[in-house]
Order: C-alpha cells, then sequence, then structure tokens
C-alpha cells in the first residue's frame, strides 16, 4: 500500500523541526492532504521528491524498491488468468488483485491505489466507461496507468475509453507479446510522469 507521513515523521526524517515542515507545506514546496481531523499527510512519493530537490540523502525507509502494483477487471476469468499469467512470468515482482464486476473493481482502485489497472468495458454492475471515470475522480489515482481491454474493436469505442481517462487499447482477442508491450510502455509511462508535488507547487 501506499505510505503516507505526519508532519513529524517528515521532520524526524529530514531533521528539521515540525514548523519547518509546515513552512514547506505553506510555501508550496511539499505536496499534502488533509484528514477528516484536519492533520496533514504527505505521500512518500511527494516527500522523495522534496528531499532530491533539496539535494538531501534518501534514508532507507524510503529507498526500498516499490512494489508494481495492478487491477485486473473482467467478467471472464480465462481472460484474468491470462493476464495473471503474463504479469507473473513477465512482471514477478508484482503484486495483483483482480475484480469480475464494476462496483467491486471501483472499490479495490480506490483502496489499492494500482500503478496500473487492466480494465475490460463489457462488465456487471458499473461498466469499464464508469469504472474509468470513477478512478479518474481521485487525486491520489491521477498518475495510476489504464489499459483498456475489450472485444468492442471500433474507432468510436476507442476514442470513448481514451477521452474518458483511458492510457490505451486493446482489442479483443489480443497476444501475449501485444499485452507485454502495452503493459511495459505504460509502466515506463507511469514511472516517467510528473510528480504531483511539482504540479501542486506551480
Amino acid at each position: 500500500m501506499d505510505k503516507y507521513f505526519s508532519t513529524f515523521d517528515v521532520a524526524r526524517i529530514c531533521h528539521v523541526s515540525p514548523g519547518s515542515v509546515v513552512r514547506w507545506i505553506n510555501e508550496g514546496k511539499l505536496a499534502c492532504s488533509l484528514t477528516a481531523g484536519g492533520h496533514h499527510r504527505i505521500h512518500e512519493k511527494d516527500l522523495i521528491t522534496l528531499l532530491k530537490s533539496l539535494r538531501m540523502p534518501l534514508p532507507p525507509e524510503l529507498t526500498a524498491e516499490d512494489k508494481m502494483k495492478v487491477l485486473i477487471v473482467d467478467d471472464e476469468l480465462g481472460i484474468r488468468q491470462m493476464v495473471r499469467w503474463v504479469l507473473q512470468l513477465h512482471f514477478p515482482n508484482a503484486e495483483v488483485e483482480e475484480a469480475s464486476e464494476g462496483f467491486i473493481a471501483g472499490w479495490k482502485a480506490h483502496g489499492f491505489c494500482p500503478d496500473l489497472v487492466i480494465l475490460d468495458i463489457m462488465i456487471p454492475g458499473m461498466d469499464g466507461y464508469r469504472v474509468c471515470q470513477f478512478i479518474r475522480s481521485f487525486p491520489e489515482l491521477k498518475n495510476t496507468r489504464i489499459i483498456i481491454i475489450t472485444a468492442l474493436n471500433n474507432e468510436e469505442v476507442k476514442q470513448k475509453v481514451l477521452s474518458l481517462g483511458a492510457d490505451d487499447y486493446l482489442s479483443k482477442p489480443f497476444d501475449v507479446d501485444s499485452l507485454k508491450e502495452k503493459i511495459t510502455q505504460q509502466l515506463e509511462m507511469r514511472k516517467n510522469a510528473e510528480p504531483p508535488s511539482d504540479e501542486k507547487a506551480a
């Protein structure tokens, strides 16, 4: 799961006072969110961005390799198994969750905070279009990459899913190499994405 730190955690990691951390937040140097109780919570990636901008060394607790998180959403068990197999074969570090219908997919996306969602359109409950919109409605999922997989193979559908926030599109049936290539491309794009803190500080 994503790591969040309090201002006191950040102060300890950076060897500064909590007041300095609050000042960084107020000056827009450090992005943060607020809990229901009004407490600051700083995402690990935003803290790393700050430390790099200040040329401060990253402590061991921030340098551990992140485990890639992928959510597979499809009502066909065979498709989910195939995608999982591709991930296990080519991305063995991946942590994988599955959903067979839209409402569970939305719930898991919000709680799991995946790096990548592989999403079918024609699923029970909330369809893939609405799941895509749901994911894009949460700021913490703004860098989550979405690959649509669907048997609805036409340009109108493709343009619609891309307009709703999907990042790529793959027609069913698809081969393993095509899926692997698209996953690799999207994960690389996610890795190179602008960090949220830069945008908020602008």
